[in-house]
C-alpha cells in the first residue's frame, strides 16, 4: 500500500518535469533569437550567472539568495538599458522579415540569380575592381541602405559592373542587395573591430565583417589589389575562394530562411 507522501510526490515530479521542459523551450527560441546580434554574448554570460545562483541555491548557501537575485536583476536591467537600440532592432527585423512578400519565387530563380550574381563577381575579380555586395536575409539592412543612395532595381551584372567601375560616384560603398534587386549602393557599413593576425585586411574586408557581426547578412567582397574573392558570413571570412565555391557556398547560405 503506498504512502500518502509517495502519492503527493508523483505529481510533483511531473510539475517539475513540465517547468524544465518549458523553460527549455523557452530558452531555446530565446537563443534563436538572439543569435548572431549584440544581444548573444551577455546571455552566455546570464547563463552561467543562473548555473552559479542554482548550484548555491542547491547546496542550501540560502544567506546567498539575495546577493544572486540583485546581481540577476541588476544584469538584466543594464544590459537592457545598454542594448536597448539593439532589442528594438531586432525586434523590428521579425516584424519585417515576416512582413515581407516579394520573395525568389522558387530554387530555379534563385539558382539563374545566384549564377548571375558569380559571373558578375568573376568579370569584377578578373579585372580587380574592388567590389563589396551585401545580401540581405532575415536581419532588415533598412540602417545601412539609408546611408546610401537608393537604386531599387532588379538585378543585372552589367548594372553591379557599372556601380563598382572606379570612375563611378558609388564604387567606394557597398551594394546592398535584397532577393534579386539592388537595394541601394555607396552604402557605409560598419568596420569590424576585431584585428585580424593573419593577414593585412582593408577597409572592405573590415566592412564586410562588420556588417555580418551585428546581421546574419552575407558580405562578398572583391580585392582591388589581387582580384580575389572573399564571402563574410557571422562575422567570419572564408578568404580567397574560387566562383565555383562562392556559388555552393550562397546556393547553401542564401535561401529563404
Amino acid at each position: 500500500m503506498r504512502r500518502d507522501n509517495d502519492i503527493l510526490f508523483l505529481p510533483s515530479i511531473w510539475r517539475y518535469l513540465i517547468e524544465i521542459v518549458v523553460l527549455y523551450y523557452l530558452s531555446y527560441r530565446f537563443i534563436r533569437w538572439v543569435k548572431g546580434t549584440l544581444l548573444f554574448p551577455p546571455l552566455r554570460f546570464f547563463i552561467v550567472l543562473l548555473l552559479s545562483a542554482g548550484v548555491s541555491n542547491f547546496l542550501g548557501f540560502g544567506e546567498l539568495r539575495f546577493f544572486w537575485r540583485l546581481c540577476i536583476v541588476g544584469y538584466v536591467g543594464s544590459v537592457f538599458l545598454v542594448l536597448q537600440p539593439e532589442l528594438r532592432r531586432n525586434y523590428m527585423n521579425r516584424v519585417y522579415h515576416h512582413g515581407l512578400v516579394e520573395r525568389v519565387g522558387n530554387e530555379e530563380e534563385r539558382s539563374k540569380f545566384i549564377d548571375e550574381l558569380a559571373l558578375a563577381c568573376q568579370t569584377l575579380s578578373r579585372k580587380r575592381i574592388g567590389a563589396l555586395v551585401v545580401l540581405e536575409r532575415t536581419n532588415s539592412l533598412r540602417d545601412f541602405v539609408q546611408t546610401g543612395v537608393l537604386v531599387d532595381a532588379f538585378f543585372s551584372p552589367e548594372l553591379l559592373f557599372s556601380i563598382f567601375l572606379p570612375d563611378s560616384p558609388l564604387h567606394d560603398g557597398a551594394v546592398v542587395m535584397r532577393e534579386n534587386k539592388i537595394v541601394a549602393a555607396g552604402c557605409i557599413l560598419p568596420l569590424t573591430e576585431r584585428v585580424e593576425t593573419r593577414r593585412k585586411i582593408g577597409t572592405r574586408h573590415r566592412a564586410g565583417i562588420g556588417v555580418t557581426e551585428q546581421t546574419d547578412a552575407l558580405a562578398i567582397v572583391i580585392s582591388e589589389e589581387t582580384g580575389k574573392i572573399s564571402l563574410a558570413v557571422h562575422g567570419r571570412m572564408a578568404w580567397d575562394i574560387e566562383v565555383g565555391t562562392l556559388k555552393r557556398m550562397l546556393r547553401i547560405l542564401y535561401r529563404r530562411l
